[in-house]
């Protein structure tokens, strides 16, 4: 056998090694793809993200109502205050009154 023929033999069966290797990775990463269930894992996610809009909507709505609340609160904090006010100096005068 000639060192010409026992290379390309050599060739040969590597290729053909190569070719079978690149085909068993292909099918594990199928195998490894189909039982990750990743599309279902990622489809799950899909929708739990979605569903969190409406929580998110309906946060924000709340924060505007209590921001609301809030403001109508300082309105009142400032009409007591103003009351208060007033309420000394008619006691003030009530005092002076009774003299």
């Amino acid at each position: 056998m000639s060192s010409s023929s026992w290379n390309q033999e050599t060739k040969l069966k590597l290729k053909e090694k190569v070719t079978a290797n690149v085909n068993d990775l292909g099918s594990l990463v199928r195998h490894v793809i189909r039982s990750s269930k990743s599309n279902e894992l990622l489809s799950q996610a899909a929708k739990n993200f979605s569903s969190q809009e409406s929580f998110i909507h309906n946060s924000s709505e709340t924060l505007k109502k209590m921001n609301l609340i809030k403001t109508q609160f300082e309105y009142q904090q400032t009409a007591i205050e103003r009351s208060v006010a007033s309420l000394e100096e008619i006691q003030d005068q009530l005092k002076t009154l009774q003299r």
